[in-house]
């Protein structure tokens, strides 16, 4: 049995994959298997499945008969995992030579759950690329979850999968599956679901940039939002605010006031997604709840924005 099992759906990735599993071959070790599954790209990135496959033992391939989507293919990897832990990797992404070494000296310590930092890479606008870790502490440190988990919402560092450390059997035992029925928030979901079904009490805190995470066009989040429900992520506050043992009463008072700013955060996106039509926009941001008084400030500001980067450009 290896150690750990990488989790790599791979979706139109054959410019990437390569990169993505010579990082995690080049940072691990026999104690490593890479899951990769293939979900019915356009491009041919099953053959370079594959291919990678042939060349590195340490590959496993599985492919879907049609299209399934993200969660479906996380969920048949976990189904073929066989590591004691588990790791996911995003096949655009990579991983850092420190990555695997990191968690299993983790293991070796007998930590079950721990959380690193990654670099945010802005290739498609700014070309910008900036560490997310913590400033306050070096090294490691282990705390409880309950007290921690805001502040890792808050610092986007709850919300990935990527630079976590899972146990297989608690995965696989508790019933935690990626919800396939939504598009928003699914990893944040398994995220909570994994740490309120195991009861995990406490966190290890890894102070430490080990993934480089690619931020990418149409697969990002604002191509996605206006079709997905806002209770979604209020699900996930819920649950979250569960962990931290709020009661009902402040947990209502929060999730009014998150609910008014994340329509509002839709709303921006909506109306900035230069791939969709203004009458599609308007009919998203409408469909929102708070009527046109939300669609006319969000056009407000649309409109303030382009005006600003006209005038810088001249």
């Amino acid at each position: 049995m290896p150690l750990f099992s990488v989790i790599v759906p791979v979706y139109n990735a054959a410019k990437s994959i390569e990169r993505c599993v010579k990082s995690i071959i080049e940072s691990g070790d026999s104690d490593v298997e890479i899951v990769l599954v293939e979900d019915c790209g356009k491009d041919d990135s099953l053959a370079k499945c594959v291919a990678l496959a042939e060349k590195y033992p340490q590959v496993k391939v599985f492919h879907n008969e049609v299209n399934r989507g993200v969660s479906y293919t996380r969920n048949r990897a976990i189904d073929n995992a066989t590591g004691e832990f588990t790791l996911f990797v995003d096949s655009d992404d990579y991983v850092a030579k420190e990555y695997i070494p990191t968690f299993k000296n983790l293991v070796a310590q007998g930590i079950e759950f721990a959380v690193c930092g990654y670099y945010n890479h802005d290739e498609m606008h700014s070309g910008v690329c900036d560490a997310r870790a913590w400033t306050d502490f070096e090294g490691q440190k282990t705390c409880l979850l309950q007290e921690e988990i805001e502040g890792l919402h808050e610092q986007t560092l709850l919300q990935q999968l990527w630079n976590k450390l899972f146990m297989t059997e608690k995965i696989k035992k508790s019933g935690v599956r990626f919800d396939e029925s939504i598009s928003i928030g699914e990893d944040t979901r398994f995220i909570l679901d994994y740490i309120a079904k195991n009861d995990v009490k406490e966190i290890t805190l890894v102070n430490q940039p080990l993934y480089h995470y690619m931020r990418d066009n149409n697969g990002s989040l604002m191509y996605k939002v206006g079709y997905e429900s806002v209770e979604e992520p209020l699900k996930n506050l819920r649950k979250m605010y569960a962990i931290m043992g709020l009661s009902e009463e402040e947990t209502d008072a929060r999730l009014k006031n998150a609910r008014h700013n994340i329509t509002h955060s839709y709303a921006y996106l909506i109306m900035h997604n230069v791939g969709m039509k203004r009458k599609e926009k308007k009919r998203l941001i409408l469909k929102l709840g708070e009527g046109k008084k939300l669609y006319r400030l969000a056009y407000k500001v649309y409109l303030k924005e382009k005006i600003a980067k006209l005038f810088k450009r001249k």
